[in-house]
């Protein structure tokens, strides 16, 4: 019986271990990055009336030589969440000097509202309407938001990044 109970405390121990080690590394790490991928960040949002305000660390990507959906364009990609509020964005400035499109989901108040004016073959449905423009300052930049979710909420303001990682494209080539 000591013998079980020797084992079992041991396996507990081994699972708590695990779970600690677990919970202080982070999810993914780019490959050769630092180990803390999040860069200062600001968002000062309107959303459907309701003001979204963070300031703190977040995930700000950019990737100079993107696609979307076979045009060659620039993307950036924000990601902020904490709790139950969360703002995703990713933005595409066509290389042909297209329209920029963008797809912006913000979760706050219990309800969550996205945009997405992404266009081409096989891009689907838009869904909202509205522009996201972006100004580079030093090594990160503004986005300034001016939206309307397919949910009907205005979403207007600004998302700054101090600066921006290089975006790892996962699964090889």
């Amino acid at each position: 019986m000591k013998v079980l109970s020797a084992v079992g405390l041991a396996l507990c121990g081994a699972v708590l271990f695990a779970s600690v080690a677990a919970a202080q590394s982070p999810i993914r790490r780019t490959p050769g990055a630092p180990a803390d991928d999040e860069v200062g960040m600001n968002i000062a949002l309107q959303v459907g009336g309701a003001t979204y305000q963070f300031s703190g660390r977040g995930e700000c990507g950019h990737e100079p030589k993107g696609y979307i959906y076979a045009t060659p364009a620039k993307m950036w990609t924000v990601r902020q969440s904490e709790g139950p509020r969360s703002v995703t964005l990713t933005f595409w400035s066509p290389a042909s000097g297209g329209a920029d499109m963008f797809n912006l989901y913000v979760t706050s108040g219990g309800k969550s509202h996205q945009t997405n004016t992404v266009t081409g073959k096989d891009a689907g449905p838009t869904k909202g309407s509205g522009t996201v423009t972006f100004a580079p300052a030093g090594t990160g930049g503004v986005f300034t938001v001016n939206a309307t979710a397919a949910s009907g909420a205005k979403i207007n303001g600004t998302i700054k990044c101090d600066a921006f990682r290089a975006i790892v494209a996962e699964g090889g080539n």
